[in-house]
């Protein structure tokens, strides 16, 4: 499949760098194209990931056999043209756009909503995909194979996509700033940044590969053992109210995705 990229942002990038360490497996992109406004940018993206930048949108999606559509959601009527043109299925990660806008946007165009998190970059993504009625189950299945490359493929009624991405979406910048807290405690201490961040990487990863075993409360409890540092450091957590406080960052999300 040759995959065209139209916007090449942050989001973008983190799919196409997954896709390139994925290239040679069965299903991975043979070719990726890309296209923004800001040439420098896509050019950029190509020379990072083995692709190849062109002007403009139209000629990317002439030459694509899919097209990502990474824009800001806020200029798709100003894109949509050029792809409603060349007729090339497009998949959407646009943020808060909904089939329904992207089919009044897009006539006649076969479409997918996909809406990934960053960990796409390291092929441990989460990717909540809701299928167009009109996409063919052939292609379909090649979309659902190229995704599974970047991490764990999660089909949605799209009523729930909001939901979805508040939670995986988001969390990545929750734990980051989470990460950015506890390294800063421990350079405090006394250890360097490096020490300190290898430190609460490698447990944060381990703590994401414990949780396809365990239930959280199960595993927050095997950790807190009575009377000892972790159960300290969770009951000051406790004081301080962080579930209200990320129930709180998650209500902020949905109510921005919902304007």
């Amino acid at each position: 499949m040759r995959l065209g990229f139209v916007g090449s942002g942050t989001m973008a990038g983190g799919l196409a760098r997954g896709w390139a360490a994925a290239r040679g497996e069965s299903g991975a992109p043979e070719a990726m194209l890309f296209a923004d406004a800001d040439h420098e940018r896509a050019r950029g993206l190509a020379e990072d990931v083995g692709g190849e930048a062109m002007q403009g949108n139209l000629a990317v999606a002439d030459d694509s056999d899919l097209v990502v559509l990474a824009v800001k959601p806020n200029v798709l009527d100003e894109v949509a043209p050029d792809l409603v043109q060349a007729g090339t299925p497009v998949l959407s990660i646009l943020a808060g756009t909904s089939l329904k806008t992207l089919h009044e946007a897009l006539p006649g165009i076969d479409l997918v909503r996909v809406m990934p998190n960053l960990g796409a970059q390291v092929r441990q993504a989460v990717l909540c995909v809701v299928y167009g009625k009109s996409l063919g189950e052939t292609e379909r299945g090649r979309i659902d194979q190229m995704l599974g490359l970047l991490g764990d493929v999660i089909e949605l009624d799209e009523g729930l996509i909001d939901a979805a991405t508040a939670i995986m979406g988001c969390s990545p910048g929750y734990l980051a700033l989470m990460a950015e807290v506890l390294v800063e405690a421990g350079v405090s201490e006394g250890l360097t940044e490096d020490q300190s961040l290898r430190m609460v990487a490698r447990a944060m990863s381990a703590t994401g590969r414990l949780l396809d075993l365990h239930d959280p409360t199960a595993l927050k409890n095997a950790v807190a053992s009575p009377g000892g540092m972790t159960e300290a450091g969770l009951n000051a957590l406790e004081e301080r109210k962080i579930e209200e406080t990320l129930r709180a960052a998650v209500d902020a999300s949905l109510e921005r995705v919902r304007q």
